[in-house]
Order: C-alpha cells, then structure tokens, then sequence
C-alpha cells in the first residue's frame, strides 16, 4: 500500500460534491430545460498525512471529471492524476482513470504507477523478530487493466491485466532479503478476472450497503513472467445503519488472499498498515496466504466531530494447513473524526490503535 491511498478518498469526495461557482443571479427561464449534455471540470488538492510506515507525508493530486447530466442516474468519470512523497525518502506517481461508457454498461478502470519505496522486511511468517529488521530499497513500475461489463444491477465482470517490474536499488549484504524469492525482482505478468458488486449509499462515506470485490488472476512464464503463482483475492464490506441514531453505523470487512506457487516476496499478503490491522506495521508480518476481519462502530459526537472504535485479528502463513489459531494478531483502538465540508460526506480522521505496539494514522476517509 503506498501513500497515494492518502490522497484518494478526499480527492473523490471533492469531485462528487464540489458546489458550483457563485454568480450573480439570473430570472428563471420561462420552461424548465433539462440538460443533455454532462460537466467536465478539473480538480486539484493538496493533503499532508501521517503513519507509520512513512512518518509524515504530502501528496498532491488533479482529476479531470466528467459529471453526467441531472437526473440521467450515470455513474461519474474521473482520470487522476496524483504523487506524494514521505519524510523517509518515498516517493509514488500514479495515473488512474475511472471511466464509464455506454450508458454505464462498461466500466474502465486502469492504474499506471511508478515508485521508490525504502522499506522494511522482518522475515516470511508470523513469527518473524523485530530483532531481524532489515531495510531494503525497491522501486516499482506498475500497470492494471480492468475493463468490465455490467451483467446485472449493481454487478459488473470484466478481464484484468496487470504488468509489475520490480528493480531492488538497496539490500542488506548478508540479509534475508537476498535469500527470499524476489530479491531480485523481476518482471510479473499475470491475467485474470475481476468482479465488482457494490450497493452501498455513499462511496466515500457509507452507512448502509455491501461492497464485494473479487479478484483471481495467474502469473506464468508461459508469457514472459518471472515468477508462476496463482492469487485469490476477496474484499467483503459490509455497512449497517443502527435504529438509535442517525449516522451510527456499524461497518464490518473480511478479507482473504490466497497464493499458490513461487511468489516475490514484496507482492506476498502484508499484515497491517492504515486500513486492516491498524497497530501493525504494514509488512511487519508477511506470507503468501493473508486472512482477516475488522469491524468498527461509528458514531456522531458533538458540532462536525465524529468517534469510532474498532478491532481486528488477522494472520499469514505459508499455506492453509499452517494455519494456526495461536498466530491471529489481533489489534484495537479509538478515532476521531472531523468533517470540514458540510456538504462532502468524508472525514478527517485521526486513529490510536495497539496492535504489536501503540501506533497513530492521520488521513483522510475511513479506513474502509
């Protein structure tokens, strides 16, 4: 996860809801005319962050948007334009369009990246010792194809593409990097299938609804891959709106990767980070299966000042029959919340969590 997740979610909610300019006001035409034709705009931002994994961080972004026409029930497009850059010497660029044709029918989604990323490696598995920290320095070169066809309401399915070089600029001399698949990247090209089913209210701030994303894709040296593995990848989201108050809201997700063959170890399931298993470095424990659970309750405090609590647990190992009960890290904490815009549902937010060690993330939109 790189720190382009920070600049996202407050540069959507400014496209979906950004009010119009003020002008001077105009008599009302004689006869209502709907409009035929939608709204381009552009929209830039600017966002300072911070967690752990990069200390902190600013980012910027611009996004060409196309608005549909009132009352058509279209979807938004959008291509973003973003980068940031971290304290610690990390820097991402990303290009990513979201873009829907034919009535919505098909979706286009792509992201075309590149970034230098100094990170930290602690071992495969989850028993690994903070003792055995090693830094290493990777960049990366990232393209992801999805178009997708609507196949029923809400539902859309499509192939994907996606075409990862990998170059290692910095290793420990005699480290475990240099033994693990990986150290020293490669190329990785892997095809597949996605599926997208989303009913939620509000993309940015949801109270009700399922998000479902499915993702099952091969990489082989049939077609010109490093590295042959498998990867299932299955994000549920779950929102309830709670009957004793407006905007308490219980969000619940289960997340599963599982791979199967050699797998580089920078592109195996990483525990922890600023979304699932907050408390934990992401990264801190990693392996090519990646299980867990979170749910948090959210709730309205005082003026535009919101709290959540949440808990998670969630594991790595080699392979399902390594599962074991006694490697499920759980972690935990408190948030608070402040919305800026009364008329852009998204939060700033700020979360105190203990998972391994006590850990805090200021960003902006919910964790999930």
């Amino acid at each position: 996860m790189t720190p382009l997740c920070t600049v996202v979610p407050l540069l959507g909610a400014l496209l979906a809801s950004t009010p119009p300019l003020p002008s001077e006001p105009e008599p009302p035409p004689p006869a209502p005319v709907e409009s035929v034709e939608g709204k381009f705009s552009i929209v830039p931002f600017l966002l300072p962050a911070y967690q752990p994994e990069t200390s902190f961080l600013l980012g910027g972004a611009a996004s060409f948007v196309y608005q549909p026409p009132a009352g058509s029930g279209r979807r938004e497009s959008q291509v973003l334009l973003a980068a940031a850059a971290s304290v610690r010497g990390q820097f991402t660029l990303l290009l990513q369009p979201d873009v829907y044709f034919l009535e919505d029918r098909l979706n286009l989604t792509a992201t075309l990246s590149g970034a230098r990323f100094p990170d930290r490696f602690f071992g495969m598995g989850a028993n690994t010792r903070s003792a055995d920290e090693e830094d290493f320095t990777p960049i990366y070169l990232e393209l992801e194809l999805s178009p997708k066809w609507r196949v029923a309401p809400r539902l859309y399915v499509g192939p994907t593409l996606r075409l990862q070089n990998v170059r290692m600029t910095k290793l420990a001399e005699d480290g475990a990097v240099r033994s693990t698949p990986g150290a020293d990247g490669g190329n990785t090209l892997q095809f597949g299938l996605t599926a997208l089913y989303d009913s939620r209210d509000n993309t940015l701030n949801p109270t009700t609804g399922l998000l479902a994303r499915l993702n099952l894709r091969t990489a082989s040296g049939d077609w010109g891959s490093d590295y042959d593995f498998d990867l299932l990848r299955l994000d549920v989201r779950r929102y309830v709106s709670l009957p004793w108050g407006t905007r308490h809201v219980l969000a619940l997700q289960g997340l599963v990767e599982l791979r199967d063959g050699e797998v580089p170890f920078y592109d195996t399931g990483r525990l922890g980070g600023m979304e699932l298993s907050r408390g934990y470095l992401e990264g801190r424990f990693r392996e090519r299966q990646h299980l867990g659970a979170q749910v948090e309750y959210r709730a309205p405090l005082f003026w535009k000042f919101g709290g959540v609590v949440f808990a998670s647990a969630a594991t790595v190992a080699h392979s399902l029959k390594d599962l074991e009960a006694r490697n499920i890290k759980p972690a935990g904490g408190l948030g608070l919340r402040f919305a800026p815009l009364s008329d852009v549902p998204v939060n700033i937010r700020l979360d105190v969590a203990y998972g391994n060690e006590p850990s805090f993330y200021l960003n902006v939109g919910e964790a999930f």
